[in-house]
């Protein structure tokens, strides 16, 4: 029998069709997997606050001396949000505390309240500064500052007693 031997096999058009469609399933599962990963990671990162209200969101900065403030790391423009500072009474001069705001923290948002109100406010180069009248004890005086994102981007700046005892403030404003 003179006849030629295969050694290897010849693939049918039915199948090398089949494993052209098998590559395509396997990069659509694996773009799929991506994307699944990707809505997980979203997911979980927007629960944690990433985006807004939650855990990763909220943020306190202080100082060694006696003054330390509360607020929301992550915020949406022109949503109300709330800075609410303590300060140690010892901090006060002949009974008056004056919290400074760095111009950068102050220039980009529309203040709605504050509580209790200043007995006086000024404006200087660069800073906002409110002061208030406390009472002489050992209680904290508390501030709050309710205000909302006049714009959007990162804001960074300094609140701070008479010039001294600076906390920082860092933000993200989403729009």
């Amino acid at each position: 029998m003179a006849g030629s031997v295969r050694t290897k096999r010849e693939k049918t058009a039915d199948e090398s069709d089949f494993a052209d469609l098998m590559r395509h399933h396997r990069a659509a599962w694996r773009v799929e997997r991506i994307g699944w990963t990707i809505m997980g990671l979203l997911l979980v990162a927007t629960l944690l606050g990433a985006f807004g209200d939650g855990p990763l969101s909220h943020a306190r900065s202080g100082s060694a001396q006696g003054l330390s403030v509360e607020y929301d790391r992550l915020l949406r423009s022109s949503a109300p949000s709330l800075y609410r500072f303590e300060a140690s009474p010892s901090l006060a001069r002949d009974g008056v505390i004056r919290l400074r705001f760095d111009g950068s923290l102050i220039e980009n948002m529309e203040l709605e309240s504050i509580v209790p109100e200043p007995d006086q406010q000024e404006a200087g180069a660069g800073f906002t500064e409110f002061a208030f009248r406390v009472a002489p004890g050992d209680t904290p005086a508390r501030f709050d500052f309710r205000f909302r994102p006049a714009t959007f981007g990162r804001r960074a700046g300094d609140v701070s007693i008479a010039g001294a005892h600076a906390v920082p403030i860092n933000q993200f404003v989403y729009p």
